[in-house]
């Protein structure tokens, strides 16, 4: 299989794998099996640090092995080293899961013998579709109308001077590292040809609902990507199918919940949303049945698989944008584990399927939830509200309302404002009220700049006064607590009548604070007293 350096080489086998097993072999004995004829050949193989025997394997069968080194390998930098290795003035890539059909490699470079074209490739169908339910219908999912083509995939015919013309493929992508390529090569002038002659059986093994997700949620990230870097260049390539498949993957998730509104609502609805769905799951199996003629039951197993696997690719596509907000990378996406890997678990799917519901809520309901509380504590103090503030949830208002607020303040829910009679509550720009706070004014509580008050604290203004019959009704002295700017009232913590604080001060956590205290000073304690000043503040 090997050639002395002054051989002239035709082809190029680039062979990738990754802990491939069996497959490996296969893939590459039929290399050696194919009918070369009088074109000069050479095998190499790429390996992405298998941990079983692929690399033996693959120099007891004559290839030439190249190890990828990688902490984070991916199909295209493995791509990448084997043509880059490459002797022949073209180069075939296969994957190591897939076996050489005996007449492909003469079939494309009778193709390629158009100038025009840069790459020809054939069809590639699985060897064992019957192996379960998930690789019956994914086979058709390598089904694609002949001619031009906008790409190809991981089994082709190349030009190696088209692979060096554009750098190759691009090693950042974890996935959709083909058409991408693919984009390249035609911005620079190349065609590419998809030939009606069988190329290669593939090996899915795709045998659990695990892999099936997996496969297609690493999908999902590769659609997002390729389709942001194409929308960039101005490339059509995959922007439909991109936003599509978005769209459907929200409505997919959502569709249970919609189901059960619209059953609430009107058992008809339910009904006609239910008709219309198998509808629409009809319209694409008819469309699809080009791929399996006569085989009414396989497209409309098809039909589901078209748009179920749009929910884990909507989950990709979640993957990527949370990778690309903080520019991380996504870690190799594997779906072929062995057997106990391969389990999932009921709640995991359901957690899955909800989880794009979960980003609707929080992205979208909480915002307008926000927008909401605001709009209701404007209404309840009956003055306008600076749209800065951030009111997280309802905020509980008793008495007269007499209620100022500043800038840029953040409420959390639960918060408890009461004002009674002249009484007044003044809450200063920035400040922080935590969940659970309560604040009663009778005279007056005024809350500086920046002051922070901690979860399910207390400022009261007002006692009520001693009386033997009742002390609900004896009334109540009050007088004003001024919270000075910069403090810190700690959890639980109580300030009532007679106190103030003064600027940059600190409340331990479940203090009672009844007497004045000065600035920058750490008070704590039942009652509170001064425990230590607070550092100075930096000029």
């Amino acid at each position: 299989m090997r050639h002395q350096n002054h051989t002239q080489i035709d082809v190029s086998v680039v062979v990738i794998g990754r802990n491939e097993g069996a497959r490996l072999q296969r893939c590459l004995l039929s290399v050696q099996q194919s009918h070369w004829g009088d074109t000069q050949h050479e095998l190499i193989y790429v390996d992405s640090r298998s941990t079983d025997q692929s690399i033996a394997n693959a120099q007891a069968l004559g290839a030439q092995v190249i190890v990828l080194d990688d902490a984070s390998p991916c199909a295209a930098k493995a791509r990448n080293l084997g043509w880059q290795a490459a002797r022949g003035e073209y180069v075939l890539f296969l994957d190591g899961d897939t076996e050489l059909h005996p007449e492909f490699v003469s079939r494309a470079l009778s193709t390629l013998a158009d100038a025009s074209l840069c790459a020809a490739w054939g069809h590639r169908r699985e060897s064992r579709p019957q192996q379960s339910i998930y690789t019956k219908v994914l086979d058709l999912d390598w089904v694609y109308p002949t001619g031009r083509t906008l790409y190809f995939g991981g089994d082709v015919l190349v030009r190696r001077a088209a692979l060096a013309q554009v750098d190759g493929f691009d090693p950042s992508l974890k996935a959709g590292e083909e058409p991408e390529l693919c984009a390249r090569l035609r911005a620079a002038g190349w065609q590419i040809e998809h030939i009606d002659a069988p190329m290669t059986q593939h090996d899915l093994a795709v045998n659990s609902l695990r892999a099936y997700w997996l496969r297609a949620y690493r999908s999902g990230i590769a659609y997002a990507e390729v389709a942001q870097r194409m929308r960039l260049r101005g490339d059509v390539l995959w922007q439909h199918e991109s936003r599509r498949d978005f769209y459907h993957g929200l409505l997919f998730c959502a569709s249970p919940m919609l189901l059960l509104g619209a059953l609430w609502w009107s058992p008809a609805l339910a009904l006609t949303l239910v008709a219309l769905a198998l509808i629409y799951l009809l319209r694409t199996a008819l469309r699809c049945a080009w791929k399996a003629p006569g085989q009414w039951t396989l497209c409309a197993q098809y039909a589901v698989h078209a748009h179920f696997q749009k929910i884990p690719a909507l989950f990709g596509q979640f993957k990527w944008r949370q990778a690309a907000r903080q520019n991380s990378e996504i870690a190799l996406v594997d779906y072929k584990q062995d057997a106990v890997a391969s389990r999932i678990s009921v709640k995991s799917v359901l957690v899955s399927l909800l989880s794009p519901l979960a980003w609707v809520h929080r992205v979208l309901l909480q915002r307008g939830r926000r927008l909401w509380s605001l709009a209701c504590l404007q209404e309840g103090i009956g003055r306008a509200l600076d749209p800065s503030n951030v009111i997280m949830g309802s905020v509980e208002l008793h008495g007269t309302r007499n209620i100022h607020f500043g800038r840029g303040a953040l409420i959390y829910p639960g918060v408890y404002l009461e004002t009674q009679g002249a009484g007044s509550i003044t809450i200063g720009d920035g400040v922080v009220l935590s969940r659970g706070v309560h604040i009663v004014a009778f005279d007056r509580v005024a809350l500086g700049q920046g002051c922070m008050v901690g979860e399910y604290a207390s400022i009261r203004d007002a006692n009520h006064k001693l009386d033997a019959t009742s002390i609900r009704d004896s009334g109540h002295t009050s007088e004003a607590i001024e919270i000075g700017p910069n403090v810190w009232i700690g959890r639980g913590a109580s300030v009532l009548v007679g106190a103030s604080i003064g600027a940059n001060s600190v409340v331990g956590a479940n203090a009672v604070v009844t007497k004045p205290v000065a600035a920058q000073q750490i008070v704590g304690g039942v009652p509170a007293r001064v425990l230590r000043p607070t550092p100075p503040t930096s000029s």
